[in-house]
């Protein structure tokens, strides 16, 4: 009986042994033998860094789980760890179905054999046959569209068309598991554009584990994400709460913030499950506007916040549901502690998988208060826009509070889902946004015609 997992991982650890001079390793081999024959405590000549720590967690067949965390969490790590290149230290991974891995660039090519010759190594690599890989290579030769490039040896090609090929062969080897660490980081715009495609069109029948520095691209795909911190799982759950949780912590990092309500989980309570901590929720709701306590979940340093919001229509109703283009105003009230030298306020809009679709803020506009906020100031900023037709469905604005510049400032309070609308266009919308057109025309026109229009052309010119 087929199980309903695809990947289950128990306890994982991965430990490396360092070493400060290379004598301590033979020393390591040596003494600590000796010191224990002779009754003493065995010394330990290195020091261990646990590059994957504990961590547990389960993906279910059919389920895309998107892996982020910062430069040396443990996200490669573990993906060689379950694909097998590495060995684990200690822990257990079980595996139910083929897997198909693109990891480091270049991995499982060999540099002097050409692209054609690699896609037969690596393919077979994959678990295919001679006659799987005869039977693909005209269509993964087609999907890698490197042309003449395919004779050369890879060790020739840019890191572009080392990824086009990897991709290609990737796709049709006909596993049951994909696992990508960073492959669509590189490559031209169309080419990413057919991973996508191709990844959505794998969704519906397979397991994908997909690692990306870029949370957008995760939100995109997947519905779960597990965040690694150190090598440990710091948040494992909904993709778009586990990425709220990891943008937090990273930015209160590049502010030097340590208040413990900077991220939405705690850094000190790193466990193999943590709970996301939820939307913001108002204090208070009324015609007026929503009320914020000062500590209200989101990014925070307690010395400026947001305390009230209110979102409403041309002539001043509150908006819960938009149906066409209008005009709206958002409005935000602000009270700080310390001086503000160049305050800065904005608003993002995001869609029900966390997407950001559009935003503004004051700096922008140029219409921000050009004077410094004293403490124990109020201020409140006024943001007018026209609300584009959005695609039927629920959305969230998050808002912002900032101190400098648009290049550089610091943020001292930010809001995730502080207030929610939904969409209900009453014309066609074929994507995330319905396009305004300026002009459209439909007309029958004589060869004369076109000829004419050529020559018109080429004068312009």
């Amino acid at each position: 009986m087929s199980s309903e997992w695809a990947i289950r991982v128990h306890n994982l650890s991965k430990t490396y042994r360092l070493y400060a001079r290379p004598s301590d390793r033979g020393k390591q081999w040596i003494l600590p033998a000796m010191q224990k024959c002779l009754g003493r405590k065995p010394a330990q000549y290195y020091r261990e860094v646990h590059a994957v720590e504990n961590v547990s967690f389960e993906v279910k067949k059919g389920e895309t789980l998107g892996i982020i965390g910062r430069n040396g969490s443990g996200k490669s790590t573990l993906l060689q760890l379950i694909v097998g290149t590495l060995s684990p230290t200690s822990g257990m991974i079980d595996i139910d179905g083929r897997v198909a891995a693109l990891l480091e660039l270049g991995a499982g090519f060999h540099p002097e054999f050409t692209g054609r010759e690699n896609v037969f190594l690596n393919a077979s690599l994959l678990g295919l046959s001679q006659a799987d890989i005869d039977a693909q290579l005209d269509d993964i030769l087609a999907f890698a569209d490197i042309g003449a490039s395919i004779d050369q040896p890879v060790k020739t090609y840019s890191s572009g068309m080392v990824v086009r090929l990897a991709f290609a062969v990737m796709a049709h080897v006909q596993a049951d598991i994909l696992v990508i660490d960073e492959a669509l980081a590189v490559g031209d715009t169309f080419f990413v554009q057919k991973c996508i495609r191709f990844l959505r069109a794998f969704m519906e029948r397979g397991t994908v584990l997909f690692v990306s520095h870029d949370s957008a691209a995760v939100l995109s795909l997947c519905r779960k994400a597990l965040w690694l911190e150190h090598g440990r799982i710091a948040g494992i759950g909904e993709a778009k709460a586990v990425c709220d949780g990891y943008l937090h912590d990273a930015y209160a990092v590049t502010q030097n913030t340590t208040d413990a309500e900077a991220s939405v989980v705690s850094p000190a309570s790193r466990s193999n499950v943590i709970q996301i901590r939820p939307p913001a929720i108002p204090v208070s709701k009324d015609e007026q506007g929503l009320q914020f306590a000062e500590n209200v979940s989101g990014a925070a340093n307690r010395q400026a916040w947001i305390e009230k919001i209110l979102f409403t229509d041309a002539v001043g109703r509150t908006v819960h549901t938009v149906s066409k283009r209008e005009r709206v105003s958002l409005r935000i009230w602000c009270r700080t502690s310390i001086w503000l030298r160049s305050p800065i306020v904005g608003f993002l809009v995001r869609d029900r998988f966390g997407q950001s679709l559009f935003g503004a803020n004051t700096c922008l506009v140029g219409r921000g208060i050009s004077d410094a906020v004293a403490p124990g100031s109020h201020f409140v900023a006024v943001l007018e826009f026209v609300m584009p037709v959005l695609h039927p469905g629920d959305y969230a604005m998050s808002v912002a509070l900032a101190d400098g510049t648009q290049q550089q400032h610091v943020q001292h309070h930010w809001i995730h889902d502080a207030l929610a609308f939904t969409s209900a266009p009453t014309e066609p919308c074929f994507g995330l946004f319905a396009v305004e057109l300026v002009h459209a025309d439909l007309r029958r026109t004589s060869t004369q015609d076109a000829r004419d229009e050529r020559a018109n052309d080429s004068v312009a010119l």
